[in-house]
């Protein structure tokens, strides 16, 4: 075959190859002109589709089948107006009750006979500690001794006058009466009189013999056997024997007067020695003791040291036989069933707050989840600490479990502001997801709606909804955590 032909049937099939390629392109963008123009872009037909399921709400319900609803038995709670405070959370300490927490030191100088307890020991009131021998413990024990002595011996002279003026006054009054001499000395004769027995009986024995011989003259002067002279002399021997035996008697009353009075200075000042010296006793034990009459030789110079309440030996400094001087700390004691609970509160917080001693606050101690635990404020510092810019709070907590320990970490809720009357649910209704708060509203007995909702004031038991919920709407309390799940599962399939 010629070589023009074969080249020219060569050309022709070229061509024809050509013209099927430009067919089946015209066609491509003639169906793609019109699915755009009938359909639109498959980009856009998929976000309709995508926005209109989301816009149907049909991805935020759950239904549960009747096996999971009877074993997670869901609680609901209806929308209602509550009181809620707005609590501000600020950290804390827990710290020793300083009025239950001391050093028990050394009141005096000397070497420590006995230690009785260690670390760890419960101890109760008044229980001995330890045993100082301290030679100042003893000459302040023998002033004491001594003192006392000194107004026991006053007292005494003091109680025999008391007893010696009243059997005087007896005296007198039967002497006034005329009574005889012998009658006299018979009832008087067992009677205290101190030494103004002789002084009164002499003085009282020349008035009564003046007496008689004046009224035996008396009689015989009438009938001549006596002059008239003798009965005037013993008349007037009368007259000085009785003002003698009254000026005796007006003297013996003035001396026991005076000696009365000088002994109660004496006693006085016996008496407030005698305080002295145990008030300087007191000082030096700590504590008033009343067995010192009864402590004789080498118990004189023994102290032992007691606790002040009932604790527990948080640590010991000395041990037995070592020398100790005064003010050294021997032991800290602590009670721990009543500790302090100390916060912070910053200063451009503390106008906010509403707050006062003797109020009961919330504390949460997060080494012990699942416990709740109350405080009261026991008093608001009144100055401002330069480094933090705060107020100190300090609160009282119970510890009579021994749960809590001076040291922890708390967190304290503190009311911000006063009470309002909201639109609330319970705390637990309200759920946290991608920085959205929502919760689960009841739709029938097997399906519940997640809702979204805008919150506002909160404390430990009721959250305020500003957004998304009306009143009498049943929202899912116990079991919500679990809607939470099933809905993030329902979410990845």
């Amino acid at each position: 075959m010629p070589e023009h032909s074969v080249n020219t049937k060569a050309s022709l099939g070229s061509m024809k190859s050509q013209v099927m390629a430009g067919v089946v392109v015209s066609i491509t963008v003639l169906a793609g002109w019109y699915f755009v123009q009938n359909l639109g872009t498959p980009t856009t037909a998929v976000n309709e589709i995508i926005e209109s399921e989301e816009s149907s709400g049909l991805s935020d319900v759950i239904t549960l089948p009747e096996g999971k609803l009877a074993k997670a038995n869901f609680g609901t709670e209806l929308v209602e107006m509550q009181d809620v405070d707005h609590m501000h959370t600020v950290p804390g300490r827990l710290a020793y009750d300083e009025a239950l927490h001391i050093e028990v030191k050394a009141p005096v100088s000397g070497v420590l006979l006995d230690v009785l307890v260690k670390p760890g020991d419960v101890v109760q009131t008044g229980q001995v500690l330890a045993v100082i021998n301290s030679s100042e413990i003893g000459q302040a024990r023998a002033a004491v001794l001594n003192e006392d002595a000194k107004y026991q011996l006053t007292l005494n002279r003091t109680t025999r006058l008391q007893e010696v003026t009243q059997n005087l006054e007896n005296l007198f009054e039967r002497l006034d009466k005329g009574v005889a001499l012998g009658e006299i000395e018979k009832q008087f004769n067992e009677k205290t009189l101190g030494t103004y027995r002789e002084q009164i009986m002499s003085a009282y024995s020349e008035r009564f013999l003046a007496n008689q011989l004046y009224s035996a003259s008396e009689s015989l002067s009438e009938s001549g056997a006596v002059s008239m002279k003798v009965h005037l002399e013993r008349g007037n021997d009368l007259h000085v024997t009785d003002a003698h035996f009254r000026s005796m008697q007006e003297s013996i009353v003035y001396a026991i007067k005076l000696k009365k009075q000088e002994l109660d200075v004496e006693l006085a000042e016996a008496e407030r020695q005698v305080m002295i010296a145990k008030k300087h006793l007191q000082t030096l034990l700590g504590f008033n003791e009343d067995n010192t009459k009864s402590m004789t030789g080498d118990s004189l110079s023994k102290m032992e040291i007691c606790a002040p309440f009932a604790g527990t030996i948080e640590s010991r400094f000395l041990a037995r036989l070592e020398r100790v001087r005064q003010s050294d700390s021997l032991f800290v004691l602590a009670n721990t069933q009543s500790l302090y609970v100390l916060a912070d509160i910053r200063e451009n917080d503390w106008s906010a707050m509403s707050i006062q001693a003797g109020q009961q606050i919330a504390v949460e101690v997060p080494a012990i989840p699942g416990h709740s635990f109350t405080a009261k404020v026991h008093y608001i510092g009144r100055v401002v600490a330069i480094d933090s810019n705060s107020l100190p709070l300090v609160a009282t907590i119970k510890n009579t479990d021994g749960l809590l320990r001076p040291g922890m970490f708390v967190r304290v809720e503190i009311p911000m502001a006063e009470t309002v009357n909201v639109v609330a649910v319970p705390q637990e209704s309200v759920l946290q997801h991608e920085n959205e708060s929502f919760v689960f509203v009841k739709v029938n007995n097997h399906s519940f709606q997640r809702t979204d909702v805008t919150t506002g004031t909160s404390n430990d038991q009721w959250v305020e909804i500003t957004e998304g919920l009306e009143l009498g709407q049943p929202v899912v309390s116990r079991g919500a955590v679990l809607l939470k799940s099933e809905l993030l599962l329902a979410g990845e399939e």
